[in-house]
């Protein structure tokens, strides 16, 4: 009897020590995730407080703090997450001290963040940042390279397989050349690889070249491994059977054809009805394209990777057949003042069988660079025609504000430029902003940015709907779209106004309202803090800023979007009024890279504070949530109503 009660006891003694210990590991794993989470919110605080981002010390505590935490999560998945935001922090912690060591350190943690849960969504982030690192920072290409081929090996449909695929062309010179030019070829540039680079510089590669059809135009995308210098040109010519033909040509210096590039492409509708690329001279990659019904292009560069992108504009519905349309170059037009920079104009262009006489020497041309300050382009053969380069004039960015034109008395016009050609509204874009491996602001009670973003979305979508409009949405689920590809669909799609949705964060709870911006330079501190947590997901760098200022100073819709942004925020807060106590923070301006690039109106909605006790819970609130839409659909239309009145006189 003794013995069986002492066996009961000891049993009864094990299950109350297993459950303690289950009960304790529990508790462990919900106060690492709390701890992850604050984590996060301490170090986008940091990131964004520029005097702050300074200090060494700050980045080292939020180090050790990080690496506590991961010591703490053990084996669980959150271990993986942890790691990345460690290996984050002390890559912006060496952008700033561009120290070795804390280089060799950020990379050795992307290392481990991705070894700790290959299955996680963010591995191949973290194996590409790290090749990154090796690659450009610390000269370990052969290390680069083995992490690459393992994006690539490992993950061929995440986000990351293209970008590295792209490093890793670019890692070595391609192959031995080829053949030369056959004379019953010359119609088309010769696909034979180059004898010898250039410069001493390596050359870069045009991986890909891709179009993109709109109901309004197209977009033609040309994609390297690395920036590089190009130049343009617009010529009509004629066809062997005289049917006239528009030509634009970029040639790019110190570059080489990628594997697999098809040396023409023909479309049998759109604004490009023919592609072409391969060799102009043994250094430099041309590309030909022929243009049909276009009366209107844009050309620039983009970054991460490096691009040449062609945004093209058709030509006005009922327009002659057989009659060329009034073809305006964009870049030309960019000045805000100052004296201008000469450019180059593109002679030795070849002709073949579609061609007819020489190109008339005093057609003018576009040098451009590849965005970086330091990178120019490279002088003509001939005296260069005098205009304006592609990244603009002499105007000081952080002064430009776009006006309208004055009369001749120096009245200001009535109504903008969408009212005076009496444009409207049909088609709306929503850009619920972040998703995927990117949660946005992390907020109180588990709430995540990305997931009110998307839910709120679909709700406005329901009311603009009701009010007559197309709606259409750059995601519908929880996926990763970077930056700077949401503005393009909304162009590809020929939306005609842009509406990005988004929360705000702060590491005072008590900061809370809406708040609703359009591009510009911010005005304010607190505009700049939004912006920078904003853009952070962006693959832009310091050496971006030139293009990216002339892409600001540039847009066509400054004064439409900033009407849109107060009508949006005036009828939001009026859809709440008399029912929740929401601070009004009023329409800003501020240059979230979300928005540049659009060609319509477009604004970014932050909704509200999910740091914020009362408006974390608000912005999960069905209620709430469709209060907020309507008023927001009703601003929307106003702007429509707005911009049709001259129309309707």
């Amino acid at each position: 009897m003794r013995r069986f009660s002492f066996v009961n006891w000891t049993l009864a003694a094990l299950v109350a020590v297993v459950l303690a210990v289950g009960l304790a590991g529990v508790g462990r794993a919900a106060d690492v995730s709390a701890g992850y989470q604050s984590a996060v919110r301490q170090f986008e605080r940091l990131r964004d407080d520029p005097a702050s981002a300074g200090r060494r010390d700050l980045w080292k505590a939020l180090d050790a703090r990080l690496a506590a935490l991961a010591k703490a999560a053990g084996q669980d998945r959150l271990a993986a997450r942890i790691l990345y935001y460690q290996a984050w922090t002390n890559a912006e912690l060496a952008d700033r001290s561009y120290l070795d060591a804390d280089y060799e350190a950020a990379a050795a943690l992307y290392g481990r963040a991705a070894a700790a849960d290959p299955k996680n969504a963010w591995a191949d982030d973290a194996l590409l940042r790290r090749a990154v690192l090796l690659k450009e920072r610390l000269q370990k290409p052969a290390e680069a390279r083995a992490d690459l081929e393992t994006v690539v090996r490992r993950y061929p449909k995440g986000d990351m397989a293209a970008r590295a695929a792209a490093l890793l062309a670019g890692l070595d010179a391609p192959a031995a050349p080829g053949k030369g030019q056959d004379k019953a070829e010359k119609a088309a540039p010769d696909k034979a690889a180059p004898v010898a680079p250039a410069t001493s510089a390596r050359p870069a590669t045009l991986i890909r070249a891709a179009v993109a059809e709109s109901s309004t135009g197209g977009r033609v995308t040309l994609t390297f491994d690395r920036e590089t210098t190009y130049r343009y040109q617009l010529l009509d010519q004629k066809r062997a059977s005289g049917e006239p033909v528009r030509l634009l040509y970029i040639d790019c210096d110190n570059t080489r054809t990628g594997e697999g590039l098809p040396s023409e492409k023909r479309f049998e509708k759109g604004a490009v009805s023919r592609l072409r690329a391969g060799y102009f001279t043994p250094e430099t990659v041309r590309v030909v394209l022929e243009l049909d019904d276009v009366r209107q292009y844009e050309l620039h560069a983009e970054s991460s990777p490096f691009r040449v992108v062609l945004d093209l504009t058709g030509a006005p519905a009922g327009q002659e057949a057989g009659k060329a349309p009034e073809y305006r170059a964009e870049a030309s037009r960019r000045k805000e003042g100052g004296a201008s920079k000469s450019m180059d104009w593109l002679g030795n262009l070849f002709h073949g069988e579609e061609a007819s006489g020489p190109a008339p020497p005093s057609r003018k041309g576009q040098a451009a660079s590849g965005g970086g300050p330091a990178a120019k382009a490279r002088p003509a053969p001939s005296e260069p025609a005098p205009g304006a380069s592609a990244s603009g004039g002499g105007a000081d960015p952080a002064k430009v504000r776009l006006r309208l034109p004055t009369l001749p008395d120096g009245r200001p016009r009535g109504g903008s430029l969408v009212e005076q050609f009496g444009l409207s509204v049909k088609t709306i874009m929503i850009d619920p902003g972040h998703g995927g491996k990117d949660p946005g602001a992390q907020g109180l009670f588990g709430v995540t940015e990305k997931d009110v973003n998307l839910q709120f979305a679909k709700v406005l979508g329901e009311a603009l709907r009701k009010n007559g409009f197309n709606v259409l949405y750059t995601r519908t689920s929880d996926v990763f779209i970077p930056l700077e590809t949401r503005t393009e669909m909304a162009n590809t799609k020929g939306a005609d106004l842009f509406v990005s949705i988004h929360c705000n964060s702060h590491g005072e709870a008590e900061s809370s309202g809406l708040e609703t911006y359009s591009l510009n330079l911010a005005t304010s501190q607190d505009a700049v803090r939004v912006a920078a947590r904003e853009n952070a997901a962006s693959q832009k760098k310091i050496s971006d800023l030139q293009a990216i200022l002339t892409d600001l100073m540039l847009s066509a819709k400054t004064a439409e979007s900033k009407d849109l942004a107060r009508l949006v925020q005036k009828r939001a807060l009026g859809g709440l009024r008399g029912r929740y106590a929401t601070r009004d923070r009023g329409p800003h301006e501020a240059p979230f890279f979300v928005l540049i690039g659009a060609n319509m109106p477009a604004v970014l909605v932050e909704l509200g504070y999910v740091t914020n006790p009362d408006e974390a819970r608000r912005l999960t609130s069905d209620t709430y949530q469709q209060a907020l839409a309507r008023g927001m659909a009703d601003g929307i239309a106003a702007y429509k109503k707005r911009i049709e009145r001259y129309a309707n006189l």
